[in-house]
C-alpha cells in the first residue's frame, strides 16, 4: 500500500484510530449506498416491466398482422396463407376475423368484448391462446350436442359474466343488425356455447377476449367465405418490419404488414419514456450523494489542515496532497458503489423470488412486479456512480493541495 493510500484510509478512521470509517465518511458510503441500490433496483423493475409486457402482448398478438387496404374482406385467405409459410423468416399465418360487441348472460350481466374468429387448428400455431386454457378445452369445432357455436373467453370475463364451460351466452354488435317488424333495426343476437376459459396473464386479454371459430363469425357477420386478415409469426420478431414488407409483396393485392410493435406503439413508447425518466430522477440521488462527499472531504481537510502543513513542510508535494483527497472519494464512492450494487441486487433476487408485491391489473396489465437485471443497465449505475464520486472529489482535493506548509500551520 502505497503512502497516499495509507493517509488516505488514516482520514477516513475515527479519531480514536480503530480502524472503523468516521461518522461523516459512512454517512457519504450511506448516500451513495441508497443511490445506487435505488438505481438498481428501479432500473430491473423497469426492464422487467417491458420485458413481461412483451411477452404477454405476444402469447396473443400475431407478430405480423397482414390486411387489406381500405378493410377490403380477403376472399382467397387460403391461397393467401400458403404463400406467407412459404415466405422467408414467416413461422407459420392463420386467418382472423374480429368485431367488438357486447356478451351477455343471465339477467343484467353483459360486458363489452372483441371477439376474434380463428381457424382453431391454426390458431395455436401463431399464438398461445390454445396452452392458455384454465378451464374448458381449446376446441371450437361444432359439438353435435348442441346447435350453437363454442367460444373461448378471457377468465376475469368469464368470472365477471358468471359463465361455466357448457353454459350459453349471447353476442350482441353493432357490426350487424336485424329489421324487426315491431321495432324496425335492432341489433342482431346470436347465441354462443362456453368452451372454456384462458389466462394469458395480461389485463386487456384477460378480461375482453373472446375466440371463436372463423366458420361462426363468418356466418354470424354473413360475410361469406372471406377473413379480415392474417396472423403470421416471424423467426426473428425485432426484425417482423423487414420481414413483413418481404412477405406482403409476394401476395397478389394490395396488403399491407402491421408488427407487433406498432400494434402496441403507445404502450412501449410510455414505458421507455418512463425508464429514461427514473433513470434521470435517481441518479439526482447519486448527486446528492456527491454533495455528501464534497462536504466529508471539505471537512477533513479542514480537520487536518496542520498534518497537511506537516507532511507539506516534510517536503509531501501538492499533487500528493490532492492524490490523497482523491483517493478518499474514490474509497467512498468504491464501497459505497458495492455496497449499493450487492444490496440492490439481493434485493431484485427476494422480488423476482418470492414476487410480495402485488399490482391491480386494471391499471397495470399485471398482477405481479416483475425485475430483470440488464447487464448493461448495471454497469452504466456503476460508471455513473464512481465517475459522480470522483468528480466530488475535484474541489476538495484542489482546496488541500493549494495549501502551503506556513498557512497551514499558522492558523492552529
Amino acid at each position: 500500500m502505497s503512502l497516499e493510500w495509507r493517509i488516505a484510509v488514516r482520514y477516513l478512521a475515527s479519531r480514536r484510530r480503530s480502524g472503523v470509517i468516521s461518522a461523516v465518511g459512512l454517512i457519504a458510503i450511506g448516500g451513495v449506498f441508497v443511490g445506487v441500490a435505488a438505481l438498481v433496483i428501479v432500473m430491473s423493475v423497469m426492464n422487467g416491466l417491458q420485458e413481461d409486457l412483451r411477452e404477454k402482448i405476444l402469447t396473443n398478438t400475431p407478430h405480423l398482422m397482414i390486411q387489406k387496404y381500405n378493410s377490403e374482406p380477403i376472399e382467397r385467405w387460403r391461397s393467401a396463407v400458403e404463400t406467407l409459410n412459404d415466405a422467408p423468416g414467416v413461422r407459420a399465418a392463420a386467418p382472423f376475423i374480429y368485431t367488438e360487441g357486447i356478451v351477455g348472460h343471465g339477467r343484467g350481466r353483459n360486458e363489452g368484448a372483441i371477439v376474434r374468429g380463428v381457424d382453431s387448428r391454426l390458431e395455436g400455431t401463431v399464438s398461445e391462446a390454445p396452452e392458455q386454457m384454465v378451464s374448458g378445452s381449446w376446441d371450437l369445432s361444432p359439438a353435435p350436442e348442441s346447435p350453437y357455436p363454442k367460444v373461448v373467453m378471457g377468465y376475469m370475463l368469464a368470472d365477471r359474466l358468471r359463465a361455466f364451460p357448457g353454459d350459453t351466452i349471447t353476442l350482441t354488435t353493432p357490426e350487424v343488425a336485424a329489421v324487426s317488424p315491431l321495432h324496425g333495426t335492432v341489433p342482431k343476437l346470436q347465441k354462443f356455447v362456453v368452451a372454456g376459459a384462458f389466462r394469458s396473464g395480461f389485463f386487456e386479454y384477460d378480461s375482453k377476449l373472446v375466440y371463436t371459430s372463423l366458420d361462426a363469425m363468418q356466418e354470424y357477420l354473413a360475410i361469406g367465405d372471406v377473413a379480415y386478415g392474417l396472423s403470421a409469426r416471424v423467426d426473428d420478431i425485432w426484425r417482423a418490419r423487414d420481414i413483413g414488407e418481404a412477405a406482403v409483396r409476394g401476395l397478389e393485392g394490395s396488403f399491407y404488414a402491421t408488427t407487433w410493435i406498432e400494434l402496441n406503439q403507445p404502450l412501449f413508447s410510455a414505458l421507455k419514456l418512463e425508464k429514461r425518466a427514473m433513470f434521470v430522477i435517481l441518479v439526482l440521488i447519486v448527486l446528492v450523494a456527491a454533495f455528501n462527499i464534497i462536504s466529508t472531504l471539505t471537512m477533513i481537510v479542514m480537520d487536518k489542515t496542520k498534518e497537511i502543513g506537516i507532511l507539506r513542510s516534510m517536503g509531501m508535494k501538492s499533487t500528493s496532497i490532492r492524490r490523497v483527497f482523491l483517493l478518499q472519494g474514490v474509497l467512498i464512492g468504491t464501497v459505497g458503489t458495492g455496497l449499493g450494487l450487492g444490496g440492490g441486487l439481493v434485493a431484485v433476487w427476494l422480488l423476482a423470488r418470492y414476487r410480495f408485491i402485488s399490482l391491480p391489473g386494471d391499471i397495470y396489465f399485471i398482477d405481479t412486479l416483475p425485475v430483470s437485471v440488464e447487464p448493461l443497465s448495471v454497469a452504466a449505475i456503476v460508471v455513473a456512480s464512481l465517475a459522480i464520486s470522483l468528480i466530488a472529489t475535484a474541489y476538495p482535493a484542489a482546496q488541500a493541495a493549494r495549501m502551503t506548509p506556513v498557512e497551514a500551520i499558522r492558523y492552529e
